[in-house]
């Protein structure tokens, strides 16, 4: 990859070379200037413009002399101030005290006023005129023959648009890699190396040790708790539950950022990692309607799991966040075990299914674990740690309670509950 930037730097300074020779670079950005002695005529053009620059500071000088012989005789002291007009290619005089215009003709022949203000009276001498319409000429031509060399040299400058995008990409890279680098090295929790493996064998899979989300622990004011993921053949499969608020989403999440990490060469966030290389990580988490296109929350979750569904080999990652839960509980049951039962019987790649169907929990080959809360006087307290088996309480209730749900709502609640469980 250096080799790469290298190389592209050195293409590029070809173009660096042409704006350098082409454009004033001290003027930019506040105007893009071509230099006057890349082109003879420009160049010729360009002394032209100051010769008459030069005529018109003349010009000021002699006009600010008759002005003060005028005022030695009316007993004043003022300057005759020069002023760009027309867009800075013409020139007009003005006097600051608009009670100066009577006086202005006594300053010599052929004096025009052109406009009396509150800040004074503008005018111009014969002189000054012809001086600004021969500069305006000039700087016409000057324009144009600058567009000219402009248009050429972007035509030029074009043909490097491939080295650009290459270089950008490189860079783009190069920039992703640093910043990976960066937080490895400064991360206050360490990363690791992680092994990877590259087999169909049992034991091939994938296990983590003090695994944390690469993103949840940057947050500030929290102090995230580690856990380990043992995802290895012939028990690939993972059955997370717990309650609603405790963990299982990020932790499943985590999963799929450490090794999306770990196979584009970055440490990753683990005290120790081995991963067998997985040929695609398919993901379904979240819930979200798509109502531009008519999509309900249910149909996104339909449409994501035919993909993948459709995608997986034994070498995938599957992670699935809660499946079912946008129509009813037994068709929401239904389709969640018959898809993870899919995915391990006709598949048979890596699987993490997080859920609140409990009867899941209860199929064969499926490794189950939770994430702890403990019940108190004071309410749920979530703990984050993950521990093997299964958890049979989702405690929607006690999260209800912390939202501040009002106590006869969650009174009822409970009661509904408990006819269910009877």
């Amino acid at each position: 990859l250096y080799q790469q930037v290298t190389q592209l730097v050195a293409e590029l300074q070809r173009s660096v070379g042409l704006a350098e020779a082409v454009l004033n670079l001290e003027k930019a950005p506040e105007e893009f200037l071509v230099k006057p002695e890349y082109d003879e005529v420009l160049e010729e053009l360009s002394r032209e413009l100051e010769t008459v620059h030069s005529s018109v500071k003349d010009e000021h000088e002699a006009i600010q002399d008759a002005w003060n012989d005028v005022q030695t005789r009316g007993g004043k002291s003022t300057q005759v101030r020069l002023e760009r007009v027309e867009d800075n290619t013409a020139w007009q005089f003005r006097l600051p005290d608009a009670n100066d215009s009577k006086m202005v003709q006594n300053v010599g022949q052929k004096i025009k006023t052109h406009r009396i203000l509150k800040n004074g009276v503008y005018f111009s001498s014969l002189e000054l005129r012809q001086l600004s319409a021969k500069y305006q000429d000039l700087q016409s031509e000057y324009n144009q023959l600058s567009r000219k060399i402009v248009r050429d040299a972007m035509s030029i400058a074009s043909t490097y648009s491939t080295v650009v995008e290459r270089a950008a990409d490189a860079i783009g890279v190069l920039d992703v890699f640093c910043s990976l680098a960066h937080t490895a090295a400064m991360s206050p929790h360490g990363y690791c190396k992680p092994n990877m493996t590259d087999s169909d064998e049992d034991n091939a899979g994938i296990k983590l040790e003090g695994a944390r989300h690469p993103c949840v622990e940057l947050q500030e004011n929290i102090d995230y708790i580690p856990n380990d993921i043992n995802l290895t053949f012939p028990k690939a499969q993972l059955l997370v539950s717990g309650p609603n608020m405790g963990g299982k989403s990020v932790y499943i999440r985590s999963l799929g950022a450490i090794v999306c990490m770990a196979q584009i060469g970055s440490y990753v966030p683990c005290t120790s990692a081995t991963i067998n290389i997985c040929h695609s990580i398919l993901a379904r988490v979240g819930a979200g309607d798509l109502q531009e296109r008519g999509i309900s929350t249910f149909m996104a979750e339909m449409l994501e799991s035919s993909a993948i569904l459709r995608a997986a080999t034994k070498r995938s990652l599957i992670i699935i966040d809660e499946l079912g839960r946008g129509t009813s509980t037994f068709d929401g049951y239904g389709l969640a075990r018959a898809i993870l039962e899919y995915l391990m019987d006709r598949v048979g790649c890596i699987v993490v299914f997080a859920t609140h169907f409990h009867e899941l929990t209860h199929l064969p080959r499926v490794k189950n674990c939770h994430v702890t809360a403990q019940k108190g006087s004071q309410g749920l307290t979530f703990l984050y740690a993950v521990k093997s088996g299964a958890c049979s309480e989702s405690f929607g209730i006690q999260v209800a309670e912390m939202a501040h749900v009002p106590r006869a709502v969650i009174e009822d609640a409970k009661k509904r509950a408990r006819e269910l469980e009877s």
